[in-house]
């Protein structure tokens, strides 16, 4: 019986340990099987599983586990172990968007609520038009040492490289990222290339192909193509759309039928006139002043003038050779090399007998500005031969103080060793403060006693209206009137026509074509038509900007520049001698029509039928 017993105790013992195996292979689990709904989650045996599509199934998988613990934050001493600022993207297009990234870390634990809180972050941009420096809430990291701060900006509108940092300080108590309260710390400068060229900047979204004339979200974003290239730009309606553009774009040929310039040539008639210089034929003033040259050698000297409390650098005289090529290469394109310039410039600073202040100098008031321009002359006469001038440029250094514009005169009598100094212009402090270029504003000086009355019509495109605006060109008008743009280039629409179809080169691109149309309504009455673009010249008109100006040009009128702060003495035409045509209620950037746009005056009517490398416009009356 015992024996029995035992036997049947190990053959029971045997067959638990056989089967040990067959429960360890079988440890729970759905991995594979059915479930019900995709997204449903179940924990089986400490094993967590989702149900997912598998092929047209859904199946259990199992949940992969991700990390979601953050490092904890270490609460140091008070200061900042790291700080940056960044900007993307560097190279950017001019008048593109770009973000400027600042990263900091600090010490101690920053809280976006509590204390410390995170730092009073701002940025800055070497640019006039850079608006709006807080960088407002950052994104805490790193367990609240790290924080980074955004700030979504424009580009500036000229092309170059300019500089940008990062400044802040702590808020509320100094014992954060800096350790003073209210006294702003600042990052080593960085540079931002603006150009042209650089890489597009497209908002295309994924897996979509923009194509010309569909919809786009941005105006100046382009999109690269195998030839060529898309802009985004605004049409008449206020939609945005893609343009196709080359990037080497052919000029157009000049239709045939224009007729001899002689009747596009409007005789001066202003019955009362409020500056000198005529605004009809023939070029020059009332009273017979002789007018600077548009054709031959011209013989101008560019003195450098400092004071004892405004010393120049060596430097200033070395960047002043590059104000002098610009100037230069302007005058080569657009008198389509005709005029050029005999320079004198002697790379040394002349220094005047008194500082700044007690010169008592006043803009405007003839013994003032006869008095430091004859001193200026004075002590420059010894080395620089001012025979036979026709313009003398001053340059002042940067830590100029005048307290005006600058020091200008216009067919003066003033006297060198040599004979007489005609004109004189150089610009201040003010110049400098707005990084406004030195040559727009030389060739803006020059071209007045050249016979160019300009100011009118405004515009901000034209460099005798504005010497530092959006696009420094010659408008048409002031070129014809000049007498620089040939029947290759101008086309004046006979009085019998009724209507006319034409492609024209936007004035900003140096390239040689059809560049302007005027349409003679009487001897004294006319429409000028012209086509910009942010290009060349025109850059600062931002990127994707373009269009075309229609505006009259009536030679019996004037404008008084110095009524009211507007510029005119009144609302009324007649106190401006010309001015743009736009469509009625309509609001137009540089008052330029856009694709799709029609005006009317006095019965001529101006359609802006295409946008492209050209702009095609079509006049019927």
């Amino acid at each position: 019986m015992r024996m029995r017993r035992g036997i049947l105790a190990l053959a029971t013992a045997l067959a638990i340990a056989s089967v040990t195996p067959a429960i360890a292979s079988t440890t729970p689990t759905i991995a594979g099987t059915k479930c019900a709904r995709a997204g449903l989650t179940r924990t089986v045996a400490k094993t967590a599983y989702v149900c997912r599509k598998s092929g047209k199934l859904l199946k259990w998988r199992k949940k992969v586990q991700t990390s979601t613990t953050e490092a904890k934050g270490v609460n140091g001493p008070v200061g900042h172990s790291s700080w940056t600022i960044t900007a993307s993207p560097n190279p950017v297009r001019p008048s593109q968007p770009v973000t400027l990234t600042a990263t900091i870390t600090c010490g101690p634990i920053l809280s976006l609520s509590g204390s410390p809180r995170y730092p009073d972050m701002n940025a800055w941009i070497n640019d006039p038009n850079f608006k709006d420096g807080s960088m407002g809430v950052p994104v805490l990291s790193n367990g609240g040492n790290t924080a980074t701060f955004t700030l979504k900006t424009t580009a500036p509108s000229a092309e170059g490289t300019v500089s940008y940092y990062a400044f802040g300080r702590d808020y509320g108590a100094p014992n954060g990222c800096f350790g003073t309260e209210g006294q702003f710390q600042f990052t080593k400068p960085s540079n931002l290339v603006v150009s042209s060229t650089a890489a597009p900047t497209a908002t295309v979204p994924p897996g979509t192909q923009p194509k010309d004339l569909g919809p786009c979200a941005m105006v100046g974003d382009t999109y690269a193509l195998s030839v060529g290239y898309l802009e985004c730009r605004q049409f008449s309606d206020d939609s945005l759309k893609w343009v196709t553009l080359s990037k080497n774009p052919t000029a157009p040929s000049m239709v045939a039928g224009g007729t001899n310039h002689e009747s596009c040539r409007l005789r001066e008639a202003r019955a009362v006139k409020y500056q000198p210089w005529n605004v009809g034929f023939p070029r020059g003033d009332s009273n017979g002043t002789p007018t600077l040259p548009t054709s031959g050698v011209a013989n101008v000297q560019l003195v450098a003038i400092e004071f004892p409390d405004a010393l120049g650098t060596a430097k200033e005289l070395v960047d002043a050779e590059a104000q002098i090529a610009e100037f230069n290469k302007w005058f080569a394109f657009n008198s389509n090399g005709t005029l050029s310039f005999n320079w004198q410039f002697p790379k040394q600073w002349f220094r005047m007998s008194k500082p700044v202040p007690d010169y008592g100098f006043k803009k405007g008031v003839r013994d003032k500005v006869e008095q430091i321009a004859s001193e200026m002359i004075a002590i420059s006469d010894p080395v620089v031969n001012y025979s036979n001038s026709d313009f003398v440029f001053v340059l002042f250094p940067r830590s100029i103080k005048l307290g005006e514009p600058d020091v200008g005169m216009a067919n003066y009598n003033l006297q060198s060793a040599e004979g007489r100094i005609k004109n004189l212009f150089g610009g201040s402090e003010y110049f400098y403060n707005n990084n406004f270029e030195l040559w727009s504003f030389w060739i803006h000086e020059w071209g007045h006693p050249m016979g160019l009355a300009g100011h009118t019509p405004r515009s901000n495109i034209s460099i005798m209206d504005n010497q530092n605006g959006s696009s420094v060109v010659l408008n048409a008008w002031d070129a014809f009137f000049s007498g620089w743009l040939g029947p290759d280039q101008l086309y004046c629409m006979p009085q019998s026509q009724t209507s006319l179809e034409m492609s024209l080169i936007p004035l900003e691109r140096n390239q040689h074509g059809p560049r302007g149309i005027i349409v003679p309504l009487s001897a004294t009455n006319a429409l000028v038509i012209e086509s910009h673009r942010a290009e060349g010249w025109g850059t600062r008109m931002g990127a994707g900007r373009y269009g075309v100006a229609v505006y009259w040009i009536d030679t019996t009128t004037d404008t008084n520049r110095y009524a009211g702060s507007s510029g005119y003495t009144d609302t009324d035409a007649g106190d401006r001698w010309a001015d743009h045509v736009v469509p009625s209620g309509k609001s137009r950037t540089f008052d330029l029509l856009l694709a799709g746009d029609t005006v009317t005056y006095k019965g001529v009517t101006v359609s802006f039928t295409k946008t492209g490398d050209v702009d095609t416009i079509r006049i019927t009356r």
